[in-house]
C-alpha cells in the first residue's frame, strides 16, 4: 500500500548487541546517479536519445514484456513509452501537463501513473523528475498511492527534488485523516521528531495505522515505550504492542518479544523464560532478521530453550553470517576452527574472521587476532575461540 515509500520512523538508540531493538528507519532506495536537471536542457530530448545517453528510464523491453505477461503491468509496452515521453517532452518544453490527455495514454487507470512512477525510481538513475510529475498528475486526479508518494518526495527533498516540508506535512495531513495508513505513520513520525508537545496525536496516529494491519505502527509504538522515547518508559506496554504486532507477522516484534523472555522482564517472575524467547527469536529468524538468526544459533549453541544442535547452531550461525551480522561471523569462524556443527576448514574460519575483522570494533579486533593466529599456527592445532 506503502508503493515506493515505507514509513520513515526514527532510529533506536544502540544497546547490548545480544538483545538490542532493530533499528528501524525508512529503508531508501539504494539507486544513485547524477539529478537529471542537466539533462532536460539538450535541445531535442525523447525517450530514444536518453537511450542513446545509456540513461535508462524504463527497464529494458524484454522485461517490461515479460511483466506484462504476467500481468505485473496492465499497460502496453507502447503505452508506458508514450507516457514517458509525453512528461519528458512537458519537461523539457516547461509546459503544463494535460492530466486529462495522460490519464487517457495510461489507459484511463490513474493508478497506473504512480505504478510508472514508482517504476521509474526504481529501475532509473534519473527518473526522478518524471516520478515527481507523474505521481502529482495521480494526486490531482484523485489516487491516493500518488498522492503519498508525491508529499513523501516533496516533503524529504528526495534525490533532488525541491524540498517542501510544510506543504508536504498539509498533504499527508489530509491523506491520514482520509485513513491512509502509512501517512498517518508518516504524519506520526513527524510529530514525534519536531513537535514533542504533540505525543498524544502520534500515539493515536500510530495505533490507527496498527489497526489498519501496518504492523510496524506497533514496533514503533513498542519501541517508545521500551526506551522511554517521548513517553515514561513502560514495559507492561511495550510488550503489548509488541504482541500485537508479533500477532502481525512483525519480525521485529517477535524479535524484541524474545529480548523481553529472555531478560525477564516479559513474565510476572521476572525470570527468563527461554523457551519463549526461542520461540520468538525463532518466528524472527525464519522471516529472515538477522539478529534473530544470530539469537536463534547462539541458543542452539548453548542449549537455552532447546536442546543444543551443533548443526542447527552452525546453519543458523550461517545466515546471519551470510547478511553482515558480525557475531554471527566471528562465532561461525570460531566453529570451522574446531569443527562443531560444521566439517573443520582453515579457509572458511579465516574467511569468515576476515569479515568480522573488516566491521571493526572491539569485536573485530578480537577476529583479525584469531585471523593471525590461525594464519601463524599449524592447520592441526585448533583453538577455542567462541566470541560474545
Amino acid at each position: 500500500m506503502g508503493g515506493v515509500f515505507e514509513p520513515f520512523l526514527q532510529p533506536s538508540k544502540k544497546e547490548d548487541i545480544n538483545h538490542f531493538t532493530p533499528e528501524v528507519t525508512l529503508a531508501d532506495l539504494t539507486l544513485q546517479g547524477k539529478r537529471a536537471k542537466k539533462y532536460f536542457n539538450t535541445k531535442s530530448l525523447t525517450l530514444s536519445s536518453f537511450y542513446e545517453m545509456n540513461i535508462d528510464l524504463l527497464p529494458p523491453d524484454d522485461q517490461l514484456e515479460l511483466e506484462i505477461k504476467h500481468k505485473q503491468r496492465k499497460l502496453s509496452l507502447e503505452a508506458h513509452k508514450q507516457v514517458v515521453q509525453y512528461v519528458l517532452t512537458a519537461l523539457q518544453d516547461s509546459q503544463p501537463l494535460n492530466s486529462q490527455q495522460l490519464l487517457q495514454l495510461a489507459g484511463n487507470q490513474k493508478s497506473e501513473l504512480t505504478a510508472l512512477g514508482n517504476m521509474l525510481l526504481r529501475s532509473s538513475k534519473v527518473g526522478t523528475p518524471v516520478s515527481l510529475e507523474l505521481y502529482r498528475q495521480a494526486m490531482e486526479l484523485g489516487d491516493d498511492q500518488g498522492t503519498f508518494s508525491y508529499a513523501n518526495m516533496i516533503y524529504r527533498g528526495y534525490r533532488g527534488t525541491e524540498k517542501q516540508e510544510e506543504k508536504g506535512i498539509q498533504i499527508l495531513s489530509k491523506l491520514a485523516q482520509k485513513g491512509h495508513p502509512y501517512a498517518q505513520m508518516n504524519l506520526a513520525s513527524i510529530l514525534m521528531r519536531s513537535e514533542p508537545d504533540r505525543v498524544k496525536q502520534a500515539i493515536q496516529l500510530y495505533e490507527l495505522a496498527g489497526k489498519s494491519g501496518i504492523s510496524n505502527a506497533y514496533m514503533e509504538l513498542g519501541r517508545m515505550y521500551r526506551l522511554g522515547y517521548g513517553v515514561h518508559q513502560d514495559h507492561t506496554k511495550a510488550m503489548n504492542y509488541f504482541q500485537k504486532g508479533a500477532a502481525g507477522g512483525n519480525p521485529q516484534c517477535h524479535f524484541m518479544l524474545g529480548v523481553y523472555f529472555s531478560s525477564g522482564l516479559g513474565t510476572s517472575s521476572k525470570e527468563p523464560d527461554q523457551v519463549k524467547a526461542f520461540k520468538h527469536f525463532q518466528k524472527a529468524a525464519i522471516k529472515g532478521l538477522p539478529e534473530a538468526q544470530y539469537n536463534v544459533g547462539l541458543r542452539f549453541l548453548k542449549g537455552h530453550g532447546v536442546e543444543a544442535n551443533m548443526f542447527n547452531a552452525a546453519e543458523f550461525f550461517t545466515m546471519a553470517a551470510s547478511q553482515g551480522f558480525q557475531l554471527a561471523q566471528a562465532n561461525l569462524a570460531s566453529m570451522y576452527v574446531e569443527g562443531r556443527g560444521v566439517r573443520r576448514d582453515v579457509e572458511q574460519a579465516k574467511h569468515w574472521f576476515g569479515k568480522a575483522a573488516a566491521a571493526g570494533g572491539p569485536i573485530g579486533k578480537e577476529a583479525q587476532q584469531q585471523l593471525d593466529q590461525l594464519s601463524t599456527t599449524n592447520e592441526n592445532g585448533g583453538s577455542k575461540c567462541i566470541i560474545m
